[in-house]
């Protein structure tokens, strides 16, 4: 009973001490060794950092580079975060739930992929993001507001009451640089494609916006410098939905060979079940022999009769 009281012990003690030291990061990256981690504090921009559910900040020393991942719920949210902070220091790399921000001698970052971080998920994309056309798009420019705060800090001329962000509606926007100046685009992901027609006829009274809807997306240029270029810009929006649908197969094609086929591999079934019936009785008979020369069983052991004739 003490030893197992002590072996619990030093488990536990040996738990602690791990979450004393790489917590978060491990002992070693590469050829670097971890020097020391600290947890960061976050106060600037505090409210869009919340609204981002950011659930941690580790810095870790690794002497040839400092690195601090953010950790947060989910990877859409991640990548949503990464967009933002990836304004302000081009060094950010998503890794699953987190964005790691590195600065010195930093490992690529393919080789990120490989460190074990704790809760670490696989990268995963905002649908939205899919329909965000590519054609134009200012490098950087690219932002995703999950709620009120992140609208109003990425596209003030969007009401958060028209976006629906109690119904989980995802907002994507860039900027695009056409020939006629450069155009700004927020594309709204509705639940359901009624919601979306509802709120496109309340965007659409934002003076001067274009506006377009297809499917459950709501595409908006809030201010367009060329009416030409906002409509060409919309046009490259369209939404396309896949149904699936369960349906049974065709019947098999009933042809000569297949009947054959059917037929010989009757036959071949029947032929192994009637070995197996003669091997089983011959194997009876054996055991009876052998047992009636050993003299364990006589020639006049009686038989058993069902007396079928009396019934």
């Amino acid at each position: 009973m003490l030893r197992r009281l002590i072996s619990h012990c030093l488990l536990l003690a040996l738990g602690f001490a791990c979450l004393a030291r790489g917590a978060v990061w491990p002992e070693q990256i590469g050829k670097n060794r971890l020097k020391s981690e600290k947890a960061i504090e976050i106060t600037a921009d505090r409210p869009l950092w919340d609204e981002y559910g950011l659930v941690s900040a580790t810095e870790g020393d690794y002497d040839a580079f400092r690195a601090t991942p953010y950790r947060f719920k989910d990877p859409t949210v991640s990548f949503a975060a990464k967009q933002w902070m990836a304004a302000s220091n081009r060094g950010v790399t998503l890794a699953g739930t987190y964005v790691i921000a590195c600065q010195g001698r930093c490992p690529a970052s393919k080789d990120w992929e490989q460190v074990p971080l704790p809760g670490r998920r696989h990268d995963e994309n905002p649908l939205v993001w899919a329909y965000l056309p590519v054609k134009g798009l200012i490098p950087g420019s690219g932002r995703d507001a999950l709620g009120p705060v992140g609208l109003r800090q990425f596209a003030p001329q969007i009401p958060a009451a028209l976006a629906g962000f109690e119904f989980e509606t995802e907002v994507a926007m860039g900027k695009y640089r056409t020939s006629k100046g450069d155009e700004e685009l927020v594309l709204l992901s509705f639940a359901t494609p009624s919601m979306a027609r509802q709120q496109a006829a309340q965007l659409q009274k934002i003076s001067g916006a274009l506006v377009k809807r297809t499917g459950p997306l709501v595409a908006v240029v809030p201010s367009p410098a060329d009416v030409s270029a906002a409509n060409d810009l919309l046009a490259q929006i369209n939404y396309q939905s896949a149904v699936d649908m369960n349906e049974m197969p065709p019947p098999p094609r009933v042809t000569a060979q297949s009947v054959v086929n059917m037929i010989l591999t009757i036959l071949e079934l029947a032929g192994l079940l009637i070995l197996f019936c003669i091997a089983a009785g011959l194997g009876l008979a054996g055991v009876r022999l052998v047992r009636k020369r050993l003299g364990r069983e006589s020639a006049e052991e009686p038989m058993i009769l069902l007396h079928l004739v009396d019934r």
